[in-house]
């Protein structure tokens, strides 16, 4: 089992709240205010619950998984770009939310709330690579 979405749902508010901030100088006003809405929060919300689910799922469940998240993040990011927005604020906000899960992370270290160093390396791989689809998927949508 993966601690560290569990550790991401534990603290949610203060990632929502770290992603919104980082996001102040990164892209427009418009998609930080989107963010920043209860929209905003329910992409997190469903972005942590697939992380969790991802992380129970047995080895050949995960390629069907991840071809419904990937097909969900396209089809809200071509709705964002009905929208007016952009896709560079798109990706740059889901580096944003990288950045911001790190800073999360490193408070749960100061809190003794991770795990072991390498089952934390492990985990991290794992959630950089699905985070890393996720830019793919939101590309794919332009």
């Amino acid at each position: 089992m993966n601690v560290l979405p569990l550790i991401l749902r534990d603290h949610r508010e203060e990632l929502w709240r770290r992603w919104v901030d980082a996001l102040a100088d990164a892209v427009d006003s418009d998609y930080r205010e989107l963010v920043a809405s209860q929209l905003g929060e329910r992409l997190l919300r469903t972005l942590i619950d697939d992380l969790i689910a991802f992380s129970e799922a047995e080895q050949y469940e995960r390629p069907a998984l991840l071809r419904t998240v990937e097909e969900r993040t396209t089809a809200d990011a071509r709705h964002r770009l009905s929208l007016g927005f952009t896709v560079r604020d798109a990706v740059v906000s889901l580096h944003s939310l990288r950045g911001a899960i790190s800073d999360v992370l490193v408070d749960a270290l100061v809190l003794d709330e991770m795990p072991a160093f390498a089952d934390a390396l492990d985990q991290l791989k794992v959630l950089n690579a699905f985070l890393d689809r996720l830019v793919c998927a939101t590309i794919a949508a332009a």
